[in-house]
């Protein structure tokens, strides 16, 4: 039987309990069980209304879907699961339809707020005049394992870089999906690109979209701790999947990615091949010193610029 709505008394009624903010929480394969609490108690002592929305991508771990189904309680917090996994950008984008509140909070659900006041320092910017604000992440303070070290160094090494101040002087290029708030006017005008479906640089382009949209970017310190570090092995493919789009969606990320860029001005300048050459010559060595114990940072840098010039072909676009 079709549904009967009175449209101006079903709005009003939408209105009174909209909430302020809408928290979101996508995952694959991961129980967000800890964050989705940690974050609901937060959220009961914010005087603005929170909804939390959690997206099971089809997980494939039946105690992972059946985590995030103990989690809903009927009133405040919800999980929704696409019939079929859409991807880092398409349940992103799902939920960003989904939720109700004038600002959208996207949380990977690997993180965790590293104290009680996460919410409520974002709950502060709501009314500023910034479209979209970022929080930052943060990494264990020591090494979880032998078996991580290459993540873990490399992501402590890149906390230097990306302090409030940095993050500020260049606000798109430092945006990172990893944990932010957008208006959600604003993302529903800009969504991610479902067009990567593969890993990598999703987060590079929704920067992107946002200069080109004029959209009000800051960045404050409120981080994320990030608690899933991949070991060694796992980090390394994932880098190579990563950029293998960067190769693949080269005109539409090459111009935005610090790596992509340098190697463009090697190939200018006739170096493609050396580049080439030497990374052929130290693939191995490189590779063992990143899966081993004490990897360096930049040997890892020189692996990525090598890599990506081998899967990237030099043409027209590499000698811009």
């Amino acid at each position: 039987m079709e549904k009967v709505f009175t449209p101006l008394a079903s709005q009003a009624a939408d209105a009174a309990i909209r909430p302020k903010l809408s928290v979101l929480v996508p995952t694959f394969n991961y129980d967000c069980t800890a964050l989705v609490c940690a974050l609901d108690k937060q959220a009961k002592a914010l005087t603005a209304g929170v909804e939390i929305l959690i997206g099971d991508d089809a997980s494939t771990r039946d105690e992972v879907a059946s985590a995030c189904r103990r989690l809903e309680n009927g009133v405040d917090i919800r999980s929704l699961r696409p019939p079929h996994n859409l991807g880092r950008a398409g349940i992103r984008n799902m939920l960003g339809r989904e939720a109700r509140g004038e600002w959208l909070l996207f949380l990977d659900s690997d993180g965790l707020p590293p104290d009680n006041h996460f919410l409520s320092r974002y709950a502060t910017t709501m009314n500023g005049k910034a479209d979209v604000v970022c929080g930052g992440i943060v990494h264990p303070r020591q090494q979880p394992s032998e078996a991580v070290s290459l993540r873990y160094r490399y992501e402590h090494h890149a906390e230097r870089s990306h302090t409030v101040a940095r993050r500020n002087a260049a606000p798109y290029a430092a945006f990172r999906s990893f944990n932010f708030m957008i208006r959600r006017s604003t993302f529903l005008a800009t969504p991610f690109d479902e067009s990567l479906r593969d890993y990598g640089y999703e987060d590079v382009l929704f920067g992107h979209k946002l200069a080109e949209s004029g959209a009000r970017v800051i960045h404050i310190d409120n981080p994320l701790l990030n608690c899933d570090i991949e070991d060694n092995t796992t980090f390394l493919r994932k880098t190579e999947e990563a950029l293998r789009t960067l190769a693949t969606h080269a005109p539409q990320l090459a111009p935005h990615v610090r790596l992509s860029l340098q190697l463009m001005r090697l190939r200018q300048l006739g170096l493609g091949a050396v580049v080439e050459w030497c990374f052929g010559m130290t693939k191995s060595a490189l590779r063992r010193n990143l899966l081993g114990r004490r990897p360096a940072v930049w040997l890892f840098n020189f692996y990525k610029l090598g890599y990506l010039n081998h899967v990237w072909p030099c043409d027209n676009t590499t000698r811009r």
